[in-house]
């Protein structure tokens, strides 16, 4: 086989390698539904409760109010974090102020829980009878989506 031969072979390989695994990308179902919610999680959410239009403005009301709620706990988090890590500027850290920080971050993700926690409580105070037992099955789904990914397996 010459070079000129074993050339083409390459090129024709890598480019049918290119598009399967371009294809891989484009046409494979994501693992994981969507995190932190947004327009098609709403969606589902209304189409599986079956919300009526007077529900469907409480629960745009009470989404913007979490929405909020849960930006202001992750900026707070956010700069938290970042005074923590700039402890590492110090030679030495004070374990008292590290213990504080520490504190205070925990706060705040038990703050953001119970915010979350509360939205969804107020969310099914708004259904029927009918509709929690719609929302009871609903839950796993919305578990998948509030709750932070499992960390990768890496061996």
């Amino acid at each position: 086989m010459n070079k000129e031969k074993l050339l083409t072979f390459a090129v024709i390989a890598l480019f049918l390698l290119n598009l399967g695994t371009l294809g891989f990308l484009f046409f494979r179902r994501p693992l994981h539904p969507q995190r932190g919610g947004g327009p098609q999680l709403d969606r589902h959410i209304i189409e599986q409760l079956q919300l009526d239009a007077a529900q469907q403005q409480q629960f745009e009301r009470l989404k913007s109010a979490h929405h909020e709620q849960i930006m202001a706990d992750n900026r707070a988090y956010r700069e938290t974090l970042d005074s923590y890590l700039d402890l590492l500027k110090n030679e030495g850290v004070v374990p008292a102020q590290k213990d504080s920080i520490e504190a205070v971050l925990t706060r705040i993700q038990n703050h953001k829980a119970s915010v979350t926690f509360q939205h969804f409580a107020e969310l099914k105070a708004l259904c029927t009878l009918a509709q929690k037992q719609r929302f009871d099955a609903l839950l796993p789904e919305l578990k998948q989506v509030i709750l932070p990914p499992p960390p990768a397996d890496r061996r």
